[in-house]
């Protein structure tokens, strides 16, 4: 995973580089790199992930704990909930539930939005279905349409596969902070 944090043109870009996997652990940023709570942080993170459901719960925590250290902790709980949703429909749909298969998930927040996309191979576009009660599944793109900003799809990269994103607007969020 790289994690990208401009720091406003004072130091350039701080790049942390963790390996792939969904495992390790964003490193603590050191005392020169803090910022002030008040303030949030914008950062870029880039993540590839195997298609396996360890790996997914490894992502999550990762992209909390980046919120968490970037002062988007009061959206958090959206964000990885909305994120896992995505990651979830990525492994399942996009790759067949096949280990060997990998997607990947960008998250970068700037300029009061906060973006995520989840890349995998599939050209099968997502699609809200109505849900019975008797079914597990189905509610997943109604939960992710209740909570974001805006969301939706992409097929316009070169090669097959998708991109599907969502934004939450955090403008005002922040400048309460």
């Amino acid at each position: 995973m790289n994690v990208q944090y401009p720091m406003g043109g004072l130091r350039g870009v701080r790049t942390i580089s963790v390996v792939r996997g969904g495992r390790e652990a964003i490193a603590p940023p050191s005392e020169s790199d803090s910022t002030p709570t008040c303030r949030t942080r914008d950062f870029q993170m880039v993540i590839e992930i195997p298609a396996q459901a360890e790996a997914v719960a490894g992502a999550r925590h990762q992209l909390g704990t980046l919120l968490q250290r970037s002062g988007l902790s009061e959206c958090a709980d959206t964000v990885m909930l909305v994120t896992q949703e995505l990651m979830v429909n990525a492994m399942v749909h996009g790759c067949g539930s096949k280990p060997a298969l990998r997607f990947s998930v960008r998250a970068t927040h700037g300029h009061g939005c906060l973006r995520v996309e989840v890349e995998d191979a599939s050209i099968e576009q997502p699609h809200p279905r109505p849900p019975s009660a008797g079914e597990e599944g189905g509610r997943g793109l109604h939960l992710v349409d209740s909570l974001v900003t805006r969301w939706g799809t992409d097929s316009s990269a070169p090669g097959p596969g998708k991109t599907v994103w969502f934004e939450l607007d955090l403008a005002a969020e922040e400048a309460a902070s």
